[in-house]
Order: structure tokens, then sequence, then C-alpha cells
């Protein structure tokens, strides 16, 4: 069983996110690592050098804190779970240095699964909670990420919804959340959003789709649908009012969905219309969720 990776800034955002990570770990029987970046951003001008005594002092202060929170999260595990003998680990890990870098040297040493950060909820998904803005974290991520919005609590995960643009070579993406929805007993809708101007062959592309789906995909909990929003934005949305949806799921790549939401007018009505979880999993993953 692999790790997850919850990266903090010691914000109520990152707090909340945190939660709902070691709540998730609790879920699947996997160990977390709670990590913070000190002092310096992927958006510094220059390099900045540090005396090594003012370094180890920031490190010595990042990790008490980091301590504490570990503390503050294992006290908050229900005690019969603590008795059971479930319970996540939570080791700690600081260092000066970017976001992106640090995540990406810890996936690359220990078993990371999946990292969890937090979304400020201030109505612009471009910045995450650590003051490095989405787009370069997950440019920079070759592992995935799940973003939690500031104010979404914690809740069984029952239904994941993939979005796929019809791509047949999301396949080997969508056999990597079928194994993750397999861990957490839950179903997988994947669902394509239908646009007023959707092109003329839809229906030969979604033929194609769902063939393909059915000789590569062995999931006994999985289905699709359309949905016909004028608006890829209106569309996620849906799923949270109407889907049931506990968990969306977005492939990372230069030309699709996720590129849109993240550039585009998407990101912004997203942040105000939806709480949902956003999990993003780079095109070509091959690894495993946790």
């Amino acid at each position: 069983m692999k790790k997850i990776l919850i990266a903090t800034d010691f914000s109520v955002a990152a707090d909340n996110a945190a939660r709902y990570a070691l709540e998730l770990a609790h879920t699947i029987k996997a160990d977390t690592v709670l990590v913070n970046a000190a002092a310096v951003t992927t958006d510094s001008p220059t390099e900045i050098l540090w005396p090594a005594e003012s370094y180890q002092a920031l490190i010595k202060r990042t990790n008490v804190r980091l301590e504490d929170l570990a503390k503050e999260l294992q006290d908050s595990i229900p005690h019969a779970v603590k008795e059971a003998d479930v319970c996540p680990t939570i080791s700690i890990k600081s260092d000066l240095g970017s976001v992106t870098d640090l995540l990406k040297e810890i996936v690359q040493q220990q078993r990371i699964g999946l990292v969890v950060m937090g979304l400020s909820g201030a109505g612009n998904i471009k910045r995450l909670i650590l003051g490095s803005s989405s787009r370069d974290v997950i440019d920079a991520a070759d592992y995935p990420v799940l973003l939690v919005p500031k104010e979404t609590p914690f809740k069984p995960i029952h239904k994941i919804a993939f979005a796929t643009d019809l791509g047949l070579n999301d396949m080997e993406s969508i056999q990597v959340v079928a194994a993750f929805a397999g861990l957490l007993k839950a179903e997988l809708l994947i669902v394509h959003v239908i646009r007023r101007n959707a092109d003329h062959d839809i229906t030969n592309r979604i033929s194609a789709f769902m063939s393909e789906l059915r000789n590569k995909i062995n999931y006994d909990r999985i289905y699709y649908e359309n949905v016909y929003q004028s608006k890829v934005e209106n569309g996620l949305g849906w799923l949270k009012d109407h889907g049931e949806t506990d968990l969306l799921v977005m492939l990372h790549r230069k030309h699709g969905i996720l590129n849109d939401f993240i550039n585009g007018s998407h990101a912004q009505n997203m942040a105000r219309k939806t709480k949902l979880p956003l999990l993003v999993i780079p095109e070509g993953y091959r690894g495993t969720l946790c």
C-alpha cells in the first residue's frame, strides 16, 4: 500500500484538506506524510541564500508546527479506530525550496500514491493555498493530485465521476481510477459533457469509446452518461447538484478539458459553483492510486 502525501501551509483550508486526507487514508488503510515547503515559492524572482544557522532554525520551527498539526490530526481520530489498530500513521517532512520541487522529490523517494492539497475557496481555483499556482503544481506533477475545496468536509466516497472528452487513450487512466474505486467500493461514472456546438460525428465517437470501454475496463460498477449542457463547467457542476457525485476526476494534458478548466473561464465558474474535491491525473500515468 502506498502513502498519501499531505501538503500544508498551516492555513484553515490546508487543515481541512489534511483532515480530508486522513479520513481517506483511514478508509483505504494508507499511511500519510505531512509536508511543508518553507519560505520559498516558485514565484521567487531570485535565488535566496540562507545562512546555515538560519536554515536550521527555520526548519526546526517548521517541524515543530508540523508535529503539532500531526498530533492534532491524530487526536481527531475516533477512539474506536485507534482501538482497532487501523489508525494511519503520520510522518512529517519540511525543507526550503519550491512546493513543486519538494513534492516531486518526496514522491520519488517514498511510496506516494496520492498528493492532497487544499484550495483557498477565494473564488479563484488558479491559486492554491501553498502560494504556488495550481497550474505550476499540476504542470510539474507526474503523480495524481487531489485538490480539496476549503469548506468541503470528508464523506464516504460512493460515486466517482471521470470526465472524458472521448479520447480512446483515456482507457489506461480509467483503469487506474477503477482500481481506486475498487478500494473504496465506489461506483465509477464515466461522463462526457455534450455542448451545443458538439461536432456532427459525436454519435460515432461515443460508440467507439463505449466499445473500447467494454473491452478494456474490467470493473463491475462502471457506468457511462452523457450530460447535455451549454458549458463544460455547467455540466460538471450538474454532477454535484444532481449526480450525487463525491469525487470528480480529470486528466491533465496540454490539450483537453482540464487545460480549459484551469486556464479559461471554467476555473472561476467552477470554484463558485461546486464543492467537489477534484482529482487530477497526469496523462499517461500508469501507477496506482494508494
